[in-house]
């Protein structure tokens, strides 16, 4: 049996590393192979913020949006009386993805903070529990408690305009596949291409793109440079499948 976290395309986490959660978050079961679910309790503190609380949760091997980590599931409806709350109407903006996962982090943070051969108990510690803590504060404050991005390649690109650290071609060629999958590929590639200001932004928001994502206008010419470092084909790797 391979770790799900390998890199691999597998199904089925290792019977040590379900040990090791169920001991460490003992109301989370091995329901089904490749699954782990039930009570997910967290404590933990954020800039003297500490944060006591409990989720129901899913988390499968299987992943639709990622080919390196399990996908994590909220199952007690949690989201959406939080979304209900505070008046929120589309669950992206409290990291949901569309279906159903949770949006656990960038790709690039991704890649650093869980790359393969990392545990499964070391994933939750690292990025499930950061993400089940933001949703609480988010409940009772209105706001996360770290700074936030936008969906998408959007997102991405703010993300790249914040880094401190400077990405490996790995972290560039993975990131063009999530801009190649944005249903605005075209005006992505034309920016990484011959970077304007002046053109609509990419969140078809028809403004100018300095302007309506200022941060992720500042992420587009970090992108270019690092295009240009690791020498990439831009246009190849736009090209349609």
């Amino acid at each position: 049996m391979v770790n799900s976290l390998s890199g691999m395309a597998v199904r089925e986490f290792l019977p040590e590393e379900v040990m090791a959660v169920a001991e460490r978050y003992p109301r989370l079961l091995s329901t089904v192979v490749g699954t782990m679910e039930g009570v997910f309790d967290i404590s933990a503190e954020y800039e003297g913020s500490l944060v006591t609380d409990s989720f129901t949760v899913k988390i499968t091997a299987s992943n639709p949006n990622s080919e390196l980590l399990p996908a994590v599931y909220e199952t007690g409806g949690r989201t959406e009386r939080i979304a209900k709350q505070h008046g929120i109407t589309d669950l992206r903006d409290l990291h949901r993805n569309p279906d159903g996962t949770a949006c656990l982090c960038t790709k690039l943070v991704e890649r650093r903070k869980c790359p393969p051969g990392t545990t499964l108990l070391n994933f939750i510690e690292v990025l499930v529990v950061p993400y089940f803590y933001s949703l609480s504060y988010y409940q009772k404050h209105g706001r996360f408690p770290w700074a936030d991005f936008s969906h998408g390649g959007i997102g991405l690109l703010e993300f790249a305009a914040d880094d401190t650290e400077q990405p490996s071609k790995e972290d560039m060629l993975e990131i063009l596949k999530v801009f190649r999958c944005e249903p605005s590929w075209k005006a992505y590639y034309k920016q990484l291409r011959k970077p304007s200001a002046e053109r609509a932004c990419l969140c078809g928001s028809l403004k100018q793109f300095s302007r309506c994502h200022s941060r992720a206008w500042s992420g587009i010419a970090r992108l270019r440079a690092e295009v240009q470092r690791f020498n990439l084909d831009s246009k190849k790797l736009f090209r349609p499948q």
